[in-house]
């Protein structure tokens, strides 16, 4: 007879007092399928109450100074003990039928299988987007411990395993952002990141992706994907992907060509 497979959930945090609660107390898994379930949250030193609700509600909680976003994540994982891991962020929260889903899904995993994709049912500003390309934004969360790692990238690190992959059919719920302020916070952060280590192609290309790229991600959020079919929302979104290319962009102009440009006199 085969043993019960273990769990352990693992997130990343700094400063999610606003969403821990939630992500973690959606994390009701079944006793009767799994021996036992972990949940382990690595705080970045936050400084807000994310720690002290993180403890209150069951989670193991380690502080770590904050080390990039595929760095830390890596670092969660090391902790795990479960024989099946789930990465979540904290602003994520599982619903009762994909919580149903993985505890059938584990118990009978096809060979060669060390990974499951689960989708996200993104909402922005309360709404659910069901366009702009936000749906349905399946991410490798669900895999085998010991047979993946993340990414070591400066933003969007990703989550890789050495096996076959699957998709899960119930998504999660992703609320992205509360405000526009919490977008443009974020979106200061993510493009100071994103130019840390752009390619060549960008830097010798930059009137092209400067001018026009920012035009060709709203045509192809609003348009192509048909943005305009979420309304206000839809617009909004598009409008503020489009500003966040132009300035990930005018930030590598600033970097790259008006200060060596200074630089040689």
């Amino acid at each position: 007879m085969s043993k019960s497979p273990t769990l352990s959930v693992v997130i990343i945090t700094l400063n999610e007092e606003r969403n821990i609660a939630r992500c973690l107390k959606s994390l009701r898994f079944s006793k009767k399928v799994f021996s036992s379930v972990e949940t382990i949250v690595v705080d970045a030193q936050s400084q807000d109450k994310t720690v002290g609700v993180a403890k209150q509600l069951g989670a193991k909680v380690f502080t770590r100074a904050w080390q990039g976003y595929g760095n830390q994540k890596n670092w969660a994982l090391a902790k795990a003990k479960g024989n099946w891991i789930l990465s979540l962020d904290a602003d994520e929260e599982l619903t009762s039928k994909l919580i149903s889903e993985i505890e059938k899904t584990v118990t009978q995993v096809p060979e060669g299988v060390d990974g499951y994709f689960i989708k996200r049912r993104a909402f922005f500003l309360g709404k659910w987007i069901r366009h702009c390309g936000w749906w349905p934004d399946a991410q490798l969360r669900l895999i085998k411990r010991g047979r993946g790692a993340f990414t070591i990238e400066p933003v969007h690190e990703g989550l890789e395993v050495k096996g076959n992959t699957l998709e899960l059919d119930e998504p999660m719920n992703h609320y992205t952002y509360d405000s526009i302020r919490q977008y443009l916070d974020k979106m200061n952060r993510y493009s100071d990141l994103s130019i840390i280590e752009v390619k060549r192609k960008k830097i010798v290309f930059w009137k092209f992706y400067l001018t026009v790229a920012p035009f060709l991600t709203f045509f192809r959020m609003y348009i192509s994907r048909r943005g305009f079919m979420d309304g206000w929302h839809g617009l909004v979104v598009c409008g503020l992907s489009a500003f966040h290319d132009f300035c990930k962009y005018a930030k590598l102009w600033e970097k790259e060509i008006l200060k060596r440009r200074a630089n040689n006199g």
